[in-house]
Parts: structure tokens; sequence; C-alpha cells
């Protein structure tokens, strides 16, 4: 039985697209090395860094010191361009959420991102957001600690007082996935607003 959803933000509940932050300031083929997947920029070791809890104003003089000048320009306009990323609510899940609560199930926001980026994205978003019964952000109430760290949802449980057997859990990345099932919440991989409804329809909450 499940009475509490847990969503997930980029990716679940906000369309997040990094590379619009860098589009029409850089070269499209150094953009595509800044989001590359072995990370031989570093912008995901360092994206992490920020997500628990590090500023970007002590974050970018380590990043310039490995990287050198050039990809730390592109870090930095990075840093000044986060709202560009945030392009608005994934399709389907504002009214996913709505048909939730309407049923009377709580709905809680978990999100991996940084402490002084947060006020752009809740500015951003303050509809969806405002959906949110409450949000954990790991920059700014973790304490270190981020998904798919245990103790960061066993925080989130605590702070919204839920029982983890009896909650949901929902992300695209299967490793946050991994890490809620092994704390004990069930856990669903996101891939869409429709599939989601169904998973929800299935288990009677919607």
């Amino acid at each position: 039985m499940v009475d509490n959803v847990i969503f997930d933000l980029c990716g679940v509940l906000v369309d997040w697209r990094p590379r619009l932050a860098l589009e029409g300031l850089f070269p499209a083929d150094e953009i595509d090395d800044m989001f590359a997947d072995d990370d031989h920029c570093g912008f995901m070791y360092f994206d992490d860094l920020h997500d628990r809890g590090t500023d970007y104003v002590d974050l970018l003089p380590d990043y310039e010191n490995e990287y050198g000048p050039h990809l730390a320009a592109m870090m930095r306009a990075y840093a000044d361009h986060v709202e560009r990323t945030l392009t608005g609510p994934m399709p389907g899940m504002p009214q996913l959420v709505a048909d939730l609560r309407r049923q009377g199930v709580r709905v809680w926001g978990l999100t991996n991102w940084g402490r002084d980026t947060w006020p752009i994205m809740a500015s951003r978003l303050p509809r969806l957001i405002g959906m949110l019964d409450d949000v954990v952000v790991s920059g700014r109430d973790g304490d270190g600690a981020a998904k798919p760290d245990r103790e960061f949802f066993d925080l989130a449980l605590a702070r919204f007082g839920v029982q983890r057997t009896s909650t949901l859990f929902v992300d695209d990345s299967p490793y946050n996935v991994d890490g809620a099932t092994a704390a004990g919440l069930q856990a669903l991989r996101f891939t869409c607003a429709d599939e989601t409804r169904c998973w929800l329809a299935d288990h009677a909450l919607l």
C-alpha cells in the first residue's frame, strides 16, 4: 500500500536541459565535450559537489585550477545561466500531481540541487513546487548528503514524517531508484507521465 509519493524534480517534474545554459555562447562541439558521458571535463563531478552544498563562488576557483581558464569560463557561464536550463514542467506531470492530491495522496519533492541556485528553481516554477507538500533540497538540507545516499533518503522521510514501506519514490536515474530501494522505499524508474500514471492506476492510487 502506498499513501505518499516522493518525486525527483529534474527529469521527472521539471524539464531540465543543461546544454541550454551554454547554447549560443560556445561552439556546439565544446558544449558536447562539457556534457560528455565520460565526464572528461568534470562537469558531473563538480555538479555533484554543488548538489552536496558547495556554492559556485567556492566551487569555480577549484574547477579552474583543475581544468584551466577556458573550461572554467564555460562552467561560470553555466552557473550564470542556470535559469535557461529550466524549461518548465515535464509534460503531464502537473496534472498527475494534482490528480494524486485529489485522491488524498500526499506528494513530496526530493532533489539534488544547489543551495545557491535553489531560489532560481523556486522562482521559475512556483506553481509546480507549490503543489508539493514539502521539498528537500540536497544543497540546502542535506549536510553533504544527496541521492543516492541512504542518509539523504532517511533525512527526507524524517522531515516529511512518512513511513518508508508505504512511500513510493519516483526518479529517472536508475542509481537513485536503486538507492531508494536499498533504503526500504518502494521505487519506480520514471520514463514519462503516461507510464507513471499507469503504474499508479494499477496500484489503486489513481
